[in-house]
Formats: structure tokens, sequence, C-alpha cells
């Protein structure tokens, strides 16, 4: 897998990292590594990364943007019904819908 087919994959169409991980057959680690080093390269490309962060699904409470991957329990109510994040690549300029 290459990272510029992650901007592909990504283009318009937010997904989660375990979402991307089955799509390409790659595992977790390697589609979280790679996102990392992607979002660092778009700095000098027309794409900029959004990020829809995870959320509890019971009292609301929404995570940083920073963090890619699942958290396992919200520090606010202690449940673990959580919305994963979800990321998408746009064309910088574009409104950001995730």
């Amino acid at each position: 897998m290459l990272r510029r087919d992650l901007i592909d994959l990504l283009l318009d169409h937010p997904q989660s990292i375990p979402q991307i991980a089955r799509e390409l057959r790659v595992p977790f680690n390697t589609v979280k590594d790679d996102l990392e080093h992607l979002f660092k390269s778009l700095k000098h490309t027309e794409y900029v990364a959004v990020v829809a962060p995870a959320r509890c699904r019971s009292c609301g409470f929404e995570f940083g943007r920073d963090k890619l991957a699942k958290p396992s329990r919200c520090p606010k109510c202690h449940a673990t019904w959580l919305a994963e994040p979800r990321i998408s690549i746009q064309r910088k300029g574009q409104p950001a819908d995730v």
C-alpha cells in the first residue's frame, strides 16, 4: 500500500481506521502509522486531512481530533459505547463536512 493510495481512498469519503484496514487488508497499526505520516506530508499538497473525533454515544463527550484510534472508555461517564473517529481527505478550500 502506498500512502498516496490513501488520498484516493479517503478523498471526500470518511472512514475509520478499522474500515480502511479491512478494505486494504493490512494491519490496523500499519494504517494508523501511514495516516500519521500522510497527514504531515499533506502540508505540501492541495489536500487537507479532516478528522471527525471519537465521541461517547452515551453522554456525547467528544475526544480530541489528534486521536486517530478509538479510545477504550469515556473519561466523563466511563461508558464503552464510543463512536470511532472518521478520517477523510479534502481539497483545500472545500468546506469540511465530516
